[in-house]
């Protein structure tokens, strides 16, 4: 079935991008994820050297708020909780909300799995459920022990829009994730976080390895 004659299939992908992002991302050196991974430290975050021609982008609770800087152009991907009508990480904690206070210009925002129509705001982009891009399309339905996918992570339907960027609006940044990885632990069941990783894997995406932490850093993780 043509992805177009799917629910949400209709969505113009890179015209839902505020035009004001597109300009960014036309003049970015690169586009870093940064994942929810306790694990990130500063001096990760600090190796990459991120300056005023990067888009750095962070999801949902934004744990990691604190490492990020006005210099960068920032997006703070939001998903959509169906059962319980909400958005991740909204409203803004109040380091992101300096952010967009002291560097408005330079942040923006992005609603991933709407359920309904809603207004346009300025600087937000917004998605239905789904993103009509194959790699999401396809994504796993079936647990193995039979229970459902709630659907693809902020973090992958993310990364999959910004690698089709790259290829179908002529983007030449490099795209690059960080934490994307497991050194924190566990991770929900609820995502196919194999075939997230195997994509990842065979993509031409750089991911960051973080770097090696002393044995009394992790004990003090796993307290």
């Amino acid at each position: 079935m043509a992805l177009d004659a799917l629910p949400g299939g209709d969505q113009a992908v890179f015209e839902a991008l505020p035009a004001e992002l597109r300009a960014c991302l036309g003049r970015a050196a690169r586009v870093v994820l940064i994942a929810n991974n306790p694990a990130i430290t500063a001096a990760d975050f600090q190796a990459l050297n991120i300056g005023a021609d990067d888009v750095v982008v962070s999801f949902n609770t934004c744990i990691k708020a604190t490492l990020l800087n006005e210099q960068s152009v920032n997006v703070f991907v939001h998903g959509y909780n169906a059962p319980d009508a909400y958005f991740f990480g909204l409203p803004y904690g109040p380091h992101v909300q300096h952010m967009f206070e002291c560097s408005g210009e330079r942040c923006f925002s992005m609603l991933v799995g709407c359920a309904a129509p809603m207004c346009p705001l300025p600087r937000v982009a917004m998605y239905r459920d789904r993103i009509p891009l194959p790699p999401l399309w396809h994504y796993p339905v079936d647990r193995p022990g039979g229970k459902r996918y709630v659907g693809p992570s902020t973090g992958f339907n993310t990364l999959v829009l910004f690698d089709w960027l790259r290829g179908e609006a002529g983007y030449g940044y490099e795209l690059l994730t960080l934490g994307f990885s497991n050194e924190a632990g566990k991770l929900w069941g609820g995502h196919a976080w194999d075939y997230e990783r195997d994509w990842l894997r065979q993509s031409n995406i750089v991911a960051i390895a973080l770097q090696p932490q002393r044995w009394w850093q992790k004990l003090f993780r796993r307290k």
